[in-house]
């Protein structure tokens, strides 16, 4: 490959102050120069020429928020998303593990009760007549609910007499029994803990197929928040040149006490793989009903479940911050990010580059707005949940839905945001986050939800490149097409803020770089 290029005759969306070029040149994997017509200066005689054709070219897409390592491992679990009864469900999962050895675990995820025709409460009963004997862990779409049969239960010593845990709740039946639905973190861990991992040829392979997704759809950094294996596997890939994108990954804050021990800082690690802050649990999910709100959730007293206390909160965020780490606290219910606010407010300031965040930030009160501006916490948030969670919103939350995705508002307050995914909850497509984004509908339907909130589409490309690197406290090495910063590049066959709304979900990617190097190339471009 050809180290020095010049790339001409295209649309490069800078990120700069809205600064658009038609040409750059490229060395080393890093950007030298953007301008235009720099095919004709003398300076760049001696590098490859490049005609994009009018082709427009946008700084590489990071998600986020993202749970890549598992989204990895998903390739190897039955999936249940999209099924529409809990018939399907159990016949899907039935021909799953009829292929499996005797004692193996049948794992999956994504059964979504509110999608179901008629909604079935599913039980442990119901697996075991379809997985023979097998254990049985399956995860709702949100990852909040956990669907187990007895002899994950057996296994894990969950009974009748088992307490409820502290932030969770073993859902149980009119005797008192297990139903076999664990909520939160705290009633499915000792099940989820129990389950074997693939063997390390099965993880590479799954890692690569994930690696070939990300590529296609422009991704060449992520916002990890997966769990302490994934961290290893990781570094090990990093440490062979082989993690394939840019990962900025946050550990579970019970991983303090031993990064304490170790000395772990923030930024620790390279260009590829670094350690940007610590994840923290405030509450739930929305679609499980245990996101914690102020009011109650319909037909009874529910108002979610507070999985970490404002008091533990604030000696984490505290503990963090002797690190120097920033904490990244999942909080979706509007009290969650009222309390996650208040143990902000409380804490010491950060004396490193990067930012305190709210992942998810659903639900906020309008009075809250001012408190992320004050305190300079980012908006971690996921703009393809807007549309598929219309219809919970509604049912769940009601006219409190105006607080709800509220993009517009936040942006024009000044609030950094960061858009995500949340893969493999909602796909890793940045693009589809972006149509999202502008059109706060479900594709082929005219139902916005309140288009006030909308955004434009120059300001949602941002979120996905400038926001992130923001995020991490890189903006001085990510984000924008400028010389200096590492030439992780996307080229697309339409420019994102140019296309009508609708067709932004339908721009291809046709070209990813990351580090100068080509890792997906489609439509004969010779790049």
């Amino acid at each position: 490959m050809t180290a020095k290029r010049l790339i001409y005759n295209a649309r490069i969306l800078t990120q700069a102050d809205g600064l658009v070029v038609d040409s750059m040149a490229l060395n080393k994997g890093h950007i030298v120069a953007v301008g235009r017509s720099l095919e004709h200066d003398p300076d760049f005689r001696s590098y490859r020429k490049i005609d994009l054709k009018g082709l427009t070219v946008t700084p590489g897409f990071v998600d986020a928020h993202t749970h890549f390592y598992y989204m990895a491992l998903a390739y190897g679990r039955v999936s249940l998303l999209g099924l529409d009864s809990i018939e399907a469900c159990l016949e899907t999962i039935r021909k799953f593990a009829a292929k499996l050895k005797k004692h193996e675990w049948v794992v999956g995820e994504g059964f979504e009760l509110d999608r179901f025709k008629r909604r079935v409460e599913p039980n442990r009963l119901m697996l075991d007549n379809v997985t023979g004997g097998r254990p049985a862990f399956f995860f709702s779409k949100d990852q909040h609910t956990a669907w187990v049969n007895s002899r994950a239960l057996k296994l894990a010593g969950i009974t009748r007499k088992t307490r409820q845990p502290v932030g969770g709740e073993i859902v149980r039946d009119a005797a008192g029994e297990p139903t076999g639905i664990l909520l939160e973190g705290t009633a499915y861990l000792p099940v989820h803990d129990l389950i074997g991992s693939p063997t390390a040829d099965q993880t590479d392979r799954f890692y690569r197929r994930a690696l070939k997704i990300a590529y296609q759809r422009g991704v060449t950094g992520v916002h990890s928040f997966d769990g302490p294996e994934a961290l290893a596997f990781f570094t090990e890939k990093a440490e062979k040149g082989r993690l394939g994108l840019r990962i900025n990954h946050y550990p579970g804050a019970q991983m303090l006490p031993k990064m304490h021990r170790v000395g772990v800082r923030y930024g620790a690690g390279d260009e590829f793989l670094r350690i940007a802050g610590v994840k923290i649990f405030a509450d739930g999910s929305l679609g499980s009903q245990t996101a914690l709100c102020f009011n109650k959730y319909p037909g009874g007293d529910n108002r979610g479940i507070e999985t970490t206390s404002p008091s533990e909160l604030r000696r984490l965020i505290k503990s963090a911050t002797r690190l120097g780490l920033p904490c990244a606290v999942h909080a979706i219910g509007d009290r969650a990010v009222a309390n996650v606010i208040d143990a902000f407010e409380s804490s010491p300031p950060l004396k490193t580059g990067g930012h305190h965040r709210i992942e998810h930030l659903q639900m906020i009160r309008r009075k809250d707005i001012p408190r992320l501006k004050r305190f300079g916490i980012v908006a971690s948030m996921q703009p393809s949940h807007c549309p598929a969670d219309i219809d919970l919103v509604r049912k769940y939350w009601g006219t409190r839905g105006r607080n709800a995705y509220v993009f517009k508002t936040l942006i024009d307050r000044g609030i950094n945001l960061a858009f995500g995914s949340d893969a493999p909850i909602e796909p890793l497509n940045p693009l589809a986050g972006m149509a999202a984004a502008v059109l706060r509908s479900r594709p082929g339907r005219r139902d916005l939800f309140y288009p006030e909130q909308r955004i434009t589409a120059a300001q949602a490309l941002n979120r996905f490149t400038v926001g992130p690197a923001f995020a991490t406290g890189q903006e001085h090495c990510g984000g924008y097409i400028l010389p200096g910063y590492p030439a992780d590049l996307v080229v697309l066959s339409d420019d994102v803020t140019r296309v009508a709304a609708s067709a932004i979900a339908r721009i291809e990617v046709l070209a990813t770089i990351i580090d100068g190097r080509v890792k997906h190339c489609v439509g004969g471009l010779d790049i």
